[in-house]
């Protein structure tokens, strides 16, 4: 393409047409632009996803042209403090502190188990103005000079009380907390460290087409600006490559394959090993790791897996509902059978099993089905390194190998799993599922017993996009029961709770046939108070 045609379409795109240059901008990244517009938009657009932390975020490297939209937007901000102060440190000297915080008060006290024998006391606090009143990002691209670049991304984020149409994301979590870390028993915190946090967090675009824009390609940073806090802004600097130089292109899927057959040929017998493959791929199909292994946990903890997969974050303190559990990135695989058995587990998980070659979070004899779930990489690599960092560096398999409970039950199993890619801005959490048979070659079939679908079927809010990314709900259960340090993870809990908190769910709670196709026997977990 003549190069004053592209300078001229760049104008036209709204790609600014300023005399700054920052960032290679090829022929084949033309071609995009003009493909864009003349044909509307061909090339899919590709989410965004930002993240500050007490006003830094890591700089962002963008490919080609492709339109963008806001897909996820995390603001956190925190204040260590050595006294029991509660948030107290965020509203008097914070980078939040001209928030209006008129009205906030503590919702909400958890105590969680370590591994190292103390607890950890979680406060939570909402109500204040600014968690509740409607909220707008302006997400505005700049270039080297400091001068603006085309339209803005406009984010609607609304109210905390109303999902209305102008919404632009799903799910909004504006909400505060105290961390007190080390306390030597429930109920003692002497001695004890405190953090005090405001969380600031949207997800899940509503019109990913209809909000895309082209971030042009002299853009040096992107800089966002909030309605609440019009005296601060955000920026994150951006770094560009063309689209014909990257390794890999965006979007995620995730593949599981069976590596191993029943000895019989025709079904496996409990007992018996079976084997599964991982496949993570690009947008385009692509293999994101040469068969037979995935990066080592040390080069995800040194940011060298340039293909963006991710495992389980220890440096994020995540809780349900509150705090960031879309950035947690736990790779999870789970085997669980039979389907017409599942429901929640019983069972409470001992936190110290998931050292061992698999972690059984239901049985036959307490919950009248078997899962058996495996962390990738394994828990001994991921926390043992904290000890000994030279486990960090031991090799990670793609193929997962769990062994059949003995007293399995017989019948259609399901294996499922979930995973996180983080890669040129984009963030997608994504998994897959595959059935097979034990005991018998006559299948048996899950009945749902819950309505989730009835809502959670659109197409921006059905469970194909969020959560785990994952919408065959057979996959549900199996990682689902209550961990001895994470007693919410149970799967009712975390439903109730989920839906309780929030102040957009606007049927009642208490109802249990809004979602129960029976009534349920049982107290109702996770409701507050």
């Amino acid at each position: 393409m003549n190069p004053r045609l592209f300078f001229g379409l760049g104008c036209l795109l709204g790609l600014s047409c300023s005399g700054d240059a920052a960032g290679p901008v090829t022929a084949d990244d033309a071609a995009r632009a003009q493909d864009v517009s003349a044909a509307g938009a061909p090339v899919s657009p590709v989410g965004l996803s930002l993240f500050w932390s007490n006003g830094v975020a890591s700089p962002k490297t963008l490919v080609g042209l492709t339109p963008r939209f806001i897909q996820e937007l995390d603001i956190v901000e925190s204040v260590p403090s050595s006294v029991d102060n509660g948030i107290a440190p965020l509203i008097t000297g914070s980078g939040l502190s001209a928030l209006n915080w008129t009205g906030v008060a503590q919702v909400e006290e958890i105590w969680v188990p370590s591994l190292d024998g103390t607890f950890t006391r979680e406060r939570y606090y909402r109500n204040a103005q600014w968690m509740n009143a409607a909220s707008v990002f302006t997400l505005q691209a700049i270039g080297p000079n400091g001068a603006t670049l085309g339209d803005p991304w406009v984010v609607r984020a609304g109210r905390d009380d109303f999902q209305g149409p102008a919404n632009d994301l799903f799910i909004r979590r504006f909400d505060a907390r105290q961390l007190a870390l080390g306390c030597a028993s429930v109920g003692d915190c002497s001695g004890a460290s405190f953090v005090a946090e405001a969380l600031v967090q949207v997800r899940g675009a509503l019109h990913p087409v209809l909000d895309s824009r082209i971030v042009p390609p002299r853009t040096a940073s992107l800089r966002l600006s909030w309605n609440r806090l019009p005296s601060t802004s955000f920026s994150v600097d951006v770094e560009r490559i063309a689209q014909n130089e990257a390794e890999f292109d965006a979007g995620f899927s995730v593949e599981l394959d069976p590596a191993s057959a029943p000895a019989n040929g025709n079904y496996y017998e409990p007992g018996e090993t079976v084997s599964f493959r991982l496949s993570f791929l690009d947008g385009s199909g692509q293999r994101l790791h040469p068969v037979g292994s995935l990066p080592t946990y040390e080069e995800f903890v040194t940011g060298q897996v340039t293909s963006g997969l991710r495992y389980l974050d220890l440096s994020l303190l995540t809780r349900l509902y509150y705090s960031l559990k879309h950035r947690e990135s736990n790779l999870f695989v789970v085997l669980s059978g039979p389907t017409d058995q599942l429901r929640t587990p019983q069972t409470v998980v001992d936190p110290t099993l998931f050292f061992g070659p698999q972690v059984p979070f239901a049985t036959t004899a307490v919950d009248g089905f078997s899962a058996v779930g495996q962390t990738v990489p394994p828990a001994g690599i991921v926390f043992g390194g904290l000890g000994d960092p030279s486990l960090w560096a031991l090799p990670v398999s793609d193929v997962v190998t769990f062994t059949i409970p003995e007293d399995a039950e017989p019948g259609t199993y399901v294996a499922a799993i979930k995973a996180r890619r983080d890669f040129a801005g984009e963030a997608l959490n994504r998994g897959d599922t595959l059935e097979i048979q034990v005991g018998q070659t006559t299948p048996t079939v899950f009945t749902p017993s819950t309505t989730c679908t009835s809502c959670h079927s659109g197409a921006r809010t059905g469970f194909d996009t969020l959560l785990h990314g994952v919408d065959d709900r057979q996959a549900c259960f199996g990682c689902h029961a209550s961990l001895g340090i994470e007693f919410d993870n149970a799967l009712d809990i975390r439903v109730h709770a989920v839906h309780d908190r929030s102040n957009r769910f606007d049927a009642d709670i208490h109802d249990c046939g809004v979602c129960h196709l029976t009534p349920p026997t049982g107290p109702q977990r996770g409701v507050l108070p």
